[in-house]
C-alpha cells in the first residue's frame, strides 16, 4: 500500500486507569480534526470502552448500538486465516485491516476538510468480549502472521488519515505492548504525579525504548489530574518525574523541555468529573483555560508544531452544543390529575390508592379535561474553574 497521507500514529497509554487518559485523546482529536485534518480515534480498551462517550452528541445512538470494530477487524482476519489455512495475499490482508471499514463519522462541519472519524472497540457482548480476553496473542502472531496483520492496519491508518490516536488499555498486557510498540509513531504517557503513577510511566518508556528496534517512537510524558491545591506536593512529584523521565521528550534543548513539562501538564478540573464533556465546549474562549491550553500544547507535540490552538468557535453554538453533553435531574410530579370514564371507576381508585402511597396527590377532573403539565426544566451553565500555579 502507497502511503498519500503519510499520517502519523499516536497511542495514549497509561499504567494505571483514572488518569484522565480517554479525555485527554478525545479533546487532542477534536483540536486536530478543528483544524481542519483527518483524524481517527480508536477505542482499543475491549474491557472498559469508554472513548465514544466524549462524542455521543454527534453520533446518532442507532449508530453506536452493537456497531463493529477493532475487535471484529481482529477475529475477522483470524477466522479467515484459518479458514485458508495459509497466509493471506497482501491486497486481502489489507482489506482485512481496513479500519475505515468500520469507523463512524461524527456529525460536525470541521473547517478545511477536517473530519473526526471514531472507531469503537466492537461488538461488546460478554462471550465475545471473553473470547478476545482469552485469545492466544503469541498463537496470533506465530501461527496466523498476526505481525503483518497489524503492520498493514497501521499502514492503513497512516495512508487514510493524517492523525490516528489510539486509546490504548492500560497496564502490561499483550494488547498494550500491540498498542505502544508496534502501531504508534508517538507515544503519550499519561500518568498521575504518585509514586506508581510515575513508576509506570518509567518501565513503560523503558519497554518501549528497549523494545523497539526497526523505528524510533517518540515518547511524550504527560502529567495528568495535577491537584494544583496543593502546590508543594505537586512540586515534589514534578521534579521527581523530571528526574525519573530525564531526556524525555528527546531532540529538545533544556529550555524547550522546560516549557514542554510547564505546558502539557493536565490540571485536575472538578467541573469535568461529572459529565464526558469535550474542553472545547466546556471552556469559554474568553477566559484562559489550563486545561484546554494543555490539551492544545500536547497536539502541538504530536503534529510537530503543525497544530497550535483550537480555533475560535461561535459562543452560541458553543453553548447549545455543551447543553448536549450536560444531564439533567428528572423532577417528579408531586401532583397528577387523574380523568376516567364511570365505568372504570373502581380502576381509578386502585390507581389512586397506589400512588398516594408513593407520596403523589391525586385529584380527579372530568372526563377528557385533564391537562399534563410539563415538568419543570432545570437549564443551568456552570463555568468550569481550574485552580492555576
Amino acid at each position: 500500500m502507497t502511503n498519500s497521507r503519510h499520517g502519523t500514529v499516536t497511542t495514549f497509554y497509561s499504567f494505571t486507569g483514572g488518569t484522565g487518559r480517554t479525555m485527554a485523546l478525545a479533546n487532542v482529536a477534536w483540536i486536530l480534526a478543528a483544524n481542519g485534518h483527518r483524524v481517527l480515534a480508536a477505542d482499543w480498551h475491549f474491557e472498559s470502552p469508554g472513548l465514544h462517550r466524549y462524542f455521543r452528541p454527534f453520533i446518532r445512538s442507532e449508530a453506536l448500538d452493537h456497531a463493529p470494530g477493532v475487535s471484529d477487524l481482529i477475529r475477522g482476519y483470524e477466522w479467515e486465516v484459518m479458514r485458508r489455512g495459509s497466509p493471506l495475499p497482501q491486497a486481502e490482508l489489507e482489506r482485512l485491516a481496513d479500519v475505515t471499514a468500520h469507523a463512524i463519522a461524527l456529525d460536525w462541519e470541521f473547517p478545511g476538510g477536517g473530519c473526526l472519524h471514531l472507531l469503537p472497540t466492537g461488538s461488546q457482548d460478554r462471550t465475545y468480549v471473553a473470547i478476545l480476553g482469552s485469545m492466544d496473542w503469541d498463537e496470533f502472531y506465530e501461527e496466523r502472521d498476526g505481525g503483518r496483520f497489524f503492520d498493514a492496519m497501521r499502514s492503513g491508518m497512516r495512508d487514510r488519515y493524517d492523525y490516528a490516536l489510539i486509546d490504548s488499555r492500560n497496564g502490561w498486557n499483550e494488547v498494550a505492548d500491540i498498542c505502544t510498540i508496534q502501531l504508534p509513531d508517538v507515544l503519550v504517557s499519561c500518568f498521575q504525579l504518585s509514586q506508581q503513577g510515575i513508576e509506570g510511566a518509567v518501565e513503560s518508556a523503558s519497554a518501549v525504548r528497549y523494545q523497539d528496534a526497526e523505528r524510533e517512537i517518540r515518547i511524550l510524558p504527560v502529567p495528568t489530574r495535577v491537584d494544583l491545591a496543593e502546590q508543594e506536593k505537586a512540586q515534589i512529584g514534578r521534579l521527581i518525574a523530571r528526574q525519573r523521565l530525564a531526556g524525555l521528550p528527546k531532540g529538545m534543548a533544556e529550555h524547550e523541555r522546560e516549557r514542554y513539562w510547564r505546558d502539557v501538564e493536565v490540571p485536575h478540573c472538578p467541573y469535568y468529573s461529572f459529565e464526558e464533556i469535550l474542553a472545547p465546549f466546556g471552556d469559554r474562549p474568553d477566559m484562559a483555560s489550563p486545561l484546554l491550553h494543555a490539551y492544545e500544547a500536547v497536539a502541538r507535540h504530536i503534529s510537530a508544531g503543525t497544530v497550535d490552538h483550537l480555533p475560535p468557535m461561535n459562543d452560541s453554538l458553543r453553548a447549545r452544543t455543551l447543553a448536549r453533553f450536560t444531564r439533567r435531574a428528572a423532577v417528579a410530579e408531586e401532583e397528577v390529575a387523574l380523568s376516567y370514564a364511570p365505568a372504570d371507576q373502581v380502576w381509578a381508585e386502585w390507581v389512586e390508592r397506589l400512588l398516594a402511597s408513593v407520596g403523589i396527590r391525586v385529584h380527579d377532573v372530568p372526563e377528557g379535561t385533564a391537562e399534563a403539565t410539563p415538568a419543570p426544566e432545570i437549564s443551568t451553565e456552570v463555568m468550569p474553574t481550574c485552580a492555576t500555579p
